[in-house]
């Protein structure tokens, strides 16, 4: 069996170009340069494939979320910097990303003394940025704190502080006061604490497209706008963005029903007339939300479908009585075009009464993805054979 040959038929295909393409366009917007966050399995895209893409772009740094993450990237091959936004909770995390070279986030001197002794065991400096909690609650060294904490990290003698950051709360709304006071906050910590380090970072995608540039920043932190998604409906004349990622499966069988035969768990629906029921190969288990049952819809000859019944672990069906001449191996899309329909994440997220953040990040590992650049399958991630260049 040929590792560039998709060992079932539900697949996701992703495009490398539009990576190429939304990361040139964020980084024109904010004329500053690029901590593209790859957390979450890219969103969903598959982190190897696309931080070999972003690294041959010369990118500043990737971001992840956990050290075990950042490892995953190392793993193959890269040596571009990687900051792990949640730090080291512990000693073993610390090792470990001390012996990778993975910068980490820290917001209180306790943690940053830990990280400090494991590098000195090592016989080695580590990076960290630090982080300042400006309003949104969440992580990061209180702002009445902030200053006086940095000057105390930065004099941990085996400790790098190469980073100052923050993270805004509502930069993907229409009304941006709440951020630009952010903004002044970390703008009074900036100030306070001498001269800034190499990296100053706050904007990340919605950020991006509402402020562009921000005064003293010399890093943007963009993770969904790399993938060709924007935050908000309002945010797409910002930024010009191509959608990375499309989601198919195909017809595994087309049965003949009398009216009034119940289809899936519950027998919720039944046929209102004699009719066809297509059985897809697709379901919650390869991420595809169970709440879309009654308002999300895929795409079959050129036509958008309603599921017919519940939405189970590995299958759903449809209801194609009024598409004529479907059968077994037709094409379903979950994500992408057919013919001069279209379906989106938005309009999945719509429907799941969800964001376009969670359909593409929640897309299991158990569905092949496939990666292209130049119209042509370069590469190839499954369960059976892990990750393969061709």
């Amino acid at each position: 069996m040929s590792v560039l040959t998709p060992i079932r038929s539900t697949v996701v295909d992703v495009d490398l170009d539009a990576i190429a393409a939304n990361y040139a366009a964020v980084r024109e917007r904010a004329k500053a340069e690029v901590i593209a966050v790859v957390k979450a399995d890219a969103y969903g895209h598959g982190v190897e494939a696309v931080s070999e893409t972003l690294a041959g772009l010369d990118v500043a740094m990737l971001g992840v979320f956990t050290v075990e993450e950042a490892l995953a990237i190392r793993r193959v091959g890269l040596e571009t910097p990687v900051l792990a936004f949640v730090g080291a909770d512990d000693k073993a995390e610390a090792e470990a990303a001390v012996a990778a070279d993975v910068a980490l986030v820290v917001w209180d001197l306790e943690n940053a003394r830990m990280i400090d002794d494991v590098a000195a065991g090592a016989g080695r400096r580590a990076s960290v940025h630090v982080k300042v909690d400006t309003g949104l609650t969440r992580l990061g060294a209180p702002l009445a704190e902030a200053a006086a904490r940095y000057r105390a990290i930065r004099e941990l003698p085996h400790l790098s502080v190469d980073g100052l950051s923050t993270h805004l709360a509502t930069a993907d709304e229409l009304d941006t006061r709440n951020d630009r006071l952010q903004l002044a906050r970390f703008a009074e910590v900036l100030a306070a604490i001498g001269e800034p380090p190499r990296w100053v970072h706050v904007t990340a995608s919605a950020g991006v497209a509402a402020f562009g540039p921000v005064p003293g920043c010399t890093a943007i932190r963009p993770g969904l706008a790399l993938y060709g998604l924007h935050a908000a409906a309002h945010q797409e004349d910002a930024l010009a963005l191509r959608p990375a990622l499309e989601w198919r499966s195909r017809v595994r069988r087309v049965a003949a029903v009398k009216a009034g035969t119940g289809v899936s768990y519950g027998l919720e629906y039944r046929l209102p007339h004699d009719g066809r029921i297509a059985t897809v190969p697709v379901g919650y288990g390869d991420g595809l939300p169970r709440s879309l049952r009654k308002r999300g819809r895929l795409l079959v000859g050129g036509r958008s479908l309603g599921f017919a019944g519940r939405i189970c672990m590995d299958l759903v069906m449809l209801d194609v009585t009024d598409v004529p001449g479907v059968g077994a191996g037709d094409e379903v899309v979950l994500i992408g075009g057919q013919g001069a329909a279209r379906q989106t994440a938005e309009d999945l997220a719509d429907a799941a009464s969800t964001i376009n953040y969670e359909i593409v990040t929640g897309i299991r590992r158990r569905v092949p993805r496939r990666y292209h650049r130049g119209g042509k399958v370069v590469a190839q991630r499954t369960m059976v054979d892990g990750y393969v260049r061709k």
